[in-house]
């Protein structure tokens, strides 16, 4: 692990380390990445060998707890995906991204550490029990089948490799899960859906939710395998079946423990979920009852919106998805503040194309493209999650770039409608 950078007034700077030192090991024990170097860490008087340079130098470490240790890392080499899913997004990008794009991580620690999902068709014996050993919980696992033929064909794998065994082993130790299965059309829905579900109920509480996600579908699969998308009846079909699943599970465990991502109501035209079918929300990073909580938010907020604005206008741009939501719930109550005038453009995504609708995939081209030349008013508000944290786009256009080519303030609402009011101020 090489160090990056050393914070001053901090323990790594009192002990004379430096950027550039590379850390081998505590204790005695190999370092290879921040949750070895932390988790060793937290040893009764550890001693630290680092290489500066040429030269092995140890070190005994006095630190106290829950002190910041005072050093950064370069990033260590992430574990790459060998699976062929047939589903497979990022096999669907357009040629010309940046690199990182089209990179597939396929590795426990970044599900451990950011939430990302994994297989665990990779994981050895080795990551599982130093999984347990550490306590790397929760993790966020792609299971999509668990009938070991079902799987096998859909993840492009050539022999089984034992998820259910994996996860008994993961469930024994007390590690928190939380799956997700990708659901397409002709691969493992009706009855390879039921028993992926049942299979994976097996092992609750520590597999605490069960997500069920629409298949994503660009316009650039050529050569990859025929898959149908998820059409108004069959989401229906989904939701009507899901609901009764998560009330048998309600009344047997005590929670609804299979839960429908967002699309499958809008794509449906069916209203969403109260509040309370979510529970504590926690597959809301993966578009599990997001829309509740951004209406949910703004009713909260509704009652600080101003009542009146000196002549301003703002642009508010979301995916076609949400358009219907958004239109109905958020635009009347922003008609009714006077000397506020409001225009919601649902921006059609050509860049992806296909059945690709959602607001975190939108481009700054598309966007750019289907505002020119209208009456933007004062600001353009665009949606958070279609920016990465170095603010950039899928197509790499930043804010700065787009605010350039339409003349108008670009405002990023972090914090619901709400925030608007703030920015344009």
């Amino acid at each position: 692990m090489k160090i990056t950078a050393v914070h001053p007034n901090t323990p790594a700077h009192r002990l004379g380390l430096r950027a550039g030192d590379e850390i081998v090991a505590i204790n005695g024990q190999k370092v290879h990445d921040p949750i070895d170097f932390n988790f060793y860490l937290a040893d009764d008087h550890p001693w630290l060998s680092f290489l500066r340079g040429n030269q092995t130098v140890e070190i005994f470490l006095n630190t106290s707890d829950g002190e910041f240790f005072g050093v950064e890392f370069a990033d260590f080499p992430y574990r790459c995906c060998g699976n062929k899913c047939v589903f497979c997004f990022i096999d669907q990008n357009p040629d010309g991204l940046r690199s990182s794009l089209y990179f597939k991580d396929e590795d426990f620690r970044l599900s451990f550490l950011y939430g990302n999902y994994v297989t665990l068709t990779n994981v050895s014996q080795n990551d599982l029990n130093r999984i347990v050993t550490q306590r790397l919980s929760p993790l966020y696992i792609s299971v999509h089948a668990t009938d070991p033929e079902v799987r096998k064909k859909m993840l492009g794998l050539r022999r089984d490799d034992h998820l259910l065994q994996k996860l008994a082993y993961l469930a024994k130790h007390n590690i928190e899960m939380h799956a997700q299965i990708v659901l397409c059309p002709g691969w493992n829905d009706g009855a390879h859906l039921q028993k992926t579900v049942d299979d994976l109920a097996l092992f609750y509480p520590q597999l605490r939710t069960v997500a069920i996600v629409p298949v994503g579908l660009t316009a650039h699969r050529a050569g990859l395998p025929r898959i149908k998308a998820v059409d108004a009846d069959m989401a229906r079909q989904i939701i009507v079946w899901c609901d009764e699943k998560a009330d048998a599970w309600r009344k047997k465990i005590g929670s609804n423990f299979v839960y429908l991502a967002d699309e499958f109501y809008l794509t449906a035209q069916m209203a969403l979920p109260a509040k309370g079918r979510y529970e504590d929300f926690a597959q809301i990073e993966n578009g599990v009852g997001m829309t509740r909580h951004f209406i949910d938010r703004f009713r909260r907020q509704k009652p600080r919106l101003p009542a009146r604005l000196p002549g301003k206008k703002v642009t508010i741009v979301t995916g076609t998805l949400a358009a219907p939501v958004i239109n109905h719930e958020i635009m009347p109550h922003l008609a009714g503040i006077e000397g506020l005038q409001t225009d919601l453009v649902a921006i059609d995504n050509r860049f992806y194309g296909g059945h690709v609708s959602v607001s975190g995939l939108l481009v700054g081209q598309d966007i750019c493209r289907q505002l020119s030349g209208r009456n933007l008013g004062d600001a353009v508000a665009i949606p958070p999650n279609c920016l990465n944290t170095d603010g950039l786009f899928l197509d790499d256009w930043t804010v700065a770039k787009l605010e350039k080519e339409l003349s108008v303030e670009v405002i990023q609402p972090q914090n619901g409608v709400l925030e608007i009011f703030k920015l344009i101020a």
